[in-house]
């Protein structure tokens, strides 16, 4: 069921990906629909402000289904890198960005799911949320960061879009837009 529930995940998401995003911007990265109408490009990796070296459990749910996966977590100046397992340890596919070139490479997951949509979110938790506030003021948008609280949020206007709340060990995105959420959790 888990498995079901993520391959129609990532087709849902690539549908909607390819629905919005068929342009390429100078680099060669496609642009990432935040809204129908509303996009961002993906910064460079320099703009990261943390180093994450671990193994992490990432847990997602759309609508009434759930997945569970195990992700070898490496993200720095360089480039934000994923090895994804299921709970057995079989290789379910990666996810690597270094400024140039974004790649999402899994024989289980669809091979037209863009990989900037993910790296996306994963910007939006771990990259400086000052270089993040001014990516999307750019595109008529709004990104509050609250670090007293945890909280990072893109609003559409009024609208809340996505939301970031960041914990010592996890980090929760909920997209309301997209109606998905999920937690990095750091695997002990």
């Amino acid at each position: 069921m888990k498995r079901n529930f993520f391959c129609l995940l990532i087709i849902t998401s690539a549908l909607l990906a390819l629905s919005c995003a068929s342009v390429k911007n100078a680099g060669g990265l496609k642009p990432v629909y935040i809204t129908n109408s509303k996009k961002i490009n993906l910064l460079s990796p320099s703009a990261c402000s943390v180093n994450v070296d671990e193994v992490q459990l990432l847990t997602g749910s759309f609508g009434e289904m759930s997945f569970s996966l195990i992700s070898y977590t490496q993200i720095d100046e360089n480039t934000i890198s994923l090895a994804l397992m299921n709970d057995f340890g079989t290789d379910m596919g990666s996810l690597f960005y270094d400024g140039n070139t974004a790649s999402f490479d899994s024989a289980y997951f669809p091979q037209n799911l863009p990989a900037e949509y993910i790296l996306a979110d994963i910007q939006n938790a771990y990259y400086d949320a000052e270089k993040l506030s001014v990516l999307y003021s750019a595109s008529h948008l709004i990104f509050e960061s609250d670090t007293l609280q945890g909280t990072r949020r893109i609003y559409d206007g009024k609208k809340l879009i996505e939301e970031i709340t960041i914990s010592p060990s996890s980090i929760l995105i909920k997209n309301f837009l997209r109606g998905y959420s999920y937690t990095l959790e750091t695997a002990h």
